[in-house]
């Protein structure tokens, strides 16, 4: 929007200061007219297209960016409600684990399953695609694939899901350490997120983000809570980055980097 009233405000002064400058009065009887000649209506136009020209490009993707800030900060409020209940539902579970480990993997993909609203169950393990897109998932940056990326789906010992609203899940589990939580040798259940689905651009802190079940505490946060988003930058060449960025779009609410 406000890119828009910017866009406005420039063409709008573009077209009074051509008025005040270059206005010419052609008298017909009694009657003054105020007209511009053909020359001047093109300039202004040419005008106006360069100034489109450099403002459209920053207008759609700031458009595109908050479109994919709200489907985080959705999706983000879609777990946290459904990790409450399976908290309620199960007062005993424990939130700890190791990595790579599928059987835990499993468990709490089917203590979720029952409070998010799945319209495509794909199950678990390196055998279970249909919910990611088949292209492979890239770092922040998009000159590399992610480590964990593959044409059958994103992550390692995981259960994959799409849910009604088109949003790509699948669960895992890993240490602290990669996903900007403490302590970093424990191991945690997480969550990948595709919020637009299978469209691109696909890459970790664009469009596919983590969220991380807390050991003990029965609760979930964004990725990179403890690190400040280490991870997000694009002058990270390593497979990894990306994988911390949503603590960092959820807390600034726009993406910035």
């Amino acid at each position: 929007m406000k890119l828009w009233l910017k866009f406005y405000k420039v063409t709008s002064n573009i077209h009074m200061n051509l008025s005040n400058v270059i206005q010419r009065q052609i008298r017909i009887g009694d009657y003054k007219l105020a007209a511009f000649t053909l020359a001047e209506v093109l300039i202004t136009l040419g005008i106006i297209g360069v100034v489109a020209a450099l403002t459209m490009p920053a207008l759609l993707n700031d458009t595109k960016d908050q479109e994919i800030i709200a489907k985080l900060k959705k999706s983000y409020s879609i777990f946290s409600q459904a990790t409450t209940m399976v908290q309620i539902e199960h007062p005993s579970m424990d939130w700890q684990t190791v990595e790579g480990n599928l059987d835990n993997t499993k468990t709490i993909y089917e203590y979720y399953k029952p409070f998010l609203k799945i319209a495509k169950d794909c199950g678990c393990g390196m055998t279970a695609p249909g919910c990611w897109s088949n292209d492979e998932t890239k770092i922040l940056n998009g000159k590399l694939n992610y480590q964990y990326a593959h044409k059958a789906g994103i992550g390692d010992t995981y259960c994959a899901a799409r849910l009604a609203d088109g949003t790509n899940i699948s669960f895992d589990t890993w240490t602290g350490n990669y996903l900007g939580i403490l302590p970093a040798n424990k191991g945690f259940f997480f969550v990948y997120i595709d919020v637009n689905g299978d469209k691109r651009p696909n890459a970790l802190g664009r469009d596919v983000f983590l969220f991380v079940m807390l050991n003990e505490k029965g609760i979930i946060v964004p990725a990179g809570n403890d690190n400040d988003s280490a991870r997000c930058t694009k002058s990270d060449n390593t497979a990894y980055a990306g994988l911390d960025c949503a603590a960092k779009v959820i807390k600034e609410g726009k993406i910035n980097y």
